[in-house]
């Protein structure tokens, strides 16, 4: 089964956070448009400008353990995603 990017987006928040397991509230359409979004500009940047996508990621993610964390996860989420 081929899945589309939004329903990667979507399968990627299920794990929704514990502390918001209780809030009735769930990512809506418009919380999934926008996460599809921000992916496609960050990928777009990745792609395009690699360089500055690189120091733009140690601006958002500025302890290096955590940006290995990242890099662990975008891992996982594209053998996901791709298979």
């Amino acid at each position: 089964m081929k899945r589309t990017g939004s329903a990667t987006v979507a399968r990627s928040i299920e794990p929704w956070p514990r502390s918001c397991k209780s809030s009735p509230r769930r990512p809506g359409p418009n919380a999934l448009e926008t996460a599809d979004y921000w992916i496609s500009i960050g990928l777009t940047i990745g792609l395009e400008r690699p360089h500055q996508a690189r120091r733009l990621l140690e601006l958002i993610e500025a302890e290096e353990a955590e940006r290995s964390a990242l890099v662990e996860d975008a891992a996982a989420f594209l053998d996901e995603a791709l298979a």
